[in-house]
């Protein structure tokens, strides 16, 4: 394995965080090379740091009820946040992520078994491992940030890919998502962009030649220790020896994070109607809409961006996201959710489950006759 002379990539992945519930090979702790820092000034002034009494995590462990899936799985819930509700609905979402990854990987091992047992080979057990680290307990700067390190581990007999995921939160009297442009302002993306090209240019060879194309808005990341941490998975940017290449920045010192309302729904009723043939039902039933023409039949601006294979959305100050194959769901700043079908391409048309629209858009569905559909929001 190259070390990165520019201490500028994490080699490999230090535990295995838990918000998604997975399980798989124990994850080796490898050598791990501090990322260099880059300073990103933000539009926003800082404001005095409050102090805040540190969130706590307490563990929920998952096992598999097949010999078919080894399992290490070790869930992580919030404790200590002032906001009980938004907490309560943090740890709900973290819990169903685990026991959902956990019921797919049991179904691909009772599969594998089968057919190993069909063909007269011997069957080497599934290993699913999920662990986490709490980044920021949200003592530190910047107060009230509370940052969660999720990654997932899987071995089907072979070398297994990693998945890192991250969960922010603020932990104020009212809790919500901290992104990104809450930490570094309005002009985060091209602060940042410039940032990592830069230190991609001072080392190319230890990347994918053009493979970087710029954060998106949901990029991937975690707050520690003063530092917004950017993360990219494995194999995206960089070799797989790179492991999961991250970029720091810093953030203010005694920089302050305050709520933001969240923006209401517009007063005015949206109509849509779906006609049968808009709408079809994958292999496990799950009712499919196409994204772009319901968006824009309830007001929302849709811009599609072909490098991420990503769908924004936007009316007034309401945003969300929709990535191809990701099952990853939010709305404003409202916690990620799983929605158990992911965004996917059919016939040239971007499709999203019914259930977006329901739980995510908030809107009012009913289904006619003869499969037609009538929205309202």
């Amino acid at each position: 394995m190259k070390k990165n002379p520019y201490n500028m990539l994490k080699l490999g992945v230090v535990g295995c965080a838990m918000l998604v519930g997975v399980s798989g090979a124990v994850l080796p702790l490898t050598g791990m090379a501090s990322a260099e820092t880059v300073t990103v000034v933000p539009i926003l002034s800082p404001v005095a740091s409050e102090s805040t009494s540190p969130v706590q995590v307490k563990e929920v462990e998952l096992t598999s009820k097949t010999q078919d899936l080894i399992t290490n799985i070790k869930v992580p819930q919030l404790s200590g946040m002032l906001d009980t509700k938004y907490q309560e609905q943090t740890n709900d979402i973290i819990l169903s992520h685990a026991n959902k990854d956990l019921a797919n990987w049991e179904k691909e091992a009772a599969q594998a078994a089968a057919d190993a047992k069909t063909n007269g080979f011997t069957y080497r057990p599934y290993e699913l491992t999920i662990n986490y680290v709490l980044k920021s307990d949200g003592s530190n700067n910047p107060a009230g940030v509370v940052s969660l390190e999720v990654t997932t581990y899987a071995a089907t007999g072979g070398t297994g890919m990693p998945r890192v995921d991250t969960y922010n939160v603020l932990n104020r009297e009212q809790g919500q998502r901290v992104t990104l442009q809450d930490l570094l302002g309005d002009n985060f993306k091209e602060n940042v962009n410039t940032g990592i090209q830069a230190k991609i240019n001072e080392k190319p060879e230890n990347y994918f030649k053009d493979e970087f194309k710029g954060i998106s808005e949901e990029q991937g990341f975690y707050v520690e220790k003063g530092e917004a941490v950017i993360v990219f998975p494995k194999y995206s940017i960089a070799p797989g020896s790179s492991g999961t290449p991250e970029f720091r920045f810093s953030l203010p010192e005694k920089w302050n994070m305050t709520p933001k309302p969240v923006a209401p729904l517009p007063v005015e009723k949206m109509k849509l109607d779906l006609v049968a043939s808009d709408s079809l039902t994958n292999a496990e039933g799950v009712s499919l809409v196409p994204l772009r023409k319901v968006a824009e039949g309830l007001g929302y601006e849709v811009k599609w961006n072909q490098e991420t294979y990503a769908a924004e959305l936007k009316k007034g100050a309401g945003w969300t996201s929709v990535s191809v194959g990701q099952d990853s769901y939010f709305f404003a700043k409202m916690a990620p959710v799983t929605l158990g079908t992911a965004p996917v391409i059919l016939n040239d048309t971007l499709y999203v489950p019914l259930k977006f629209v329901t739980d995510i858009l908030r809107a009012d569905v009913k289904t006619g006759d003869a499969g037609a559909i009538h929205i309202e929001q």
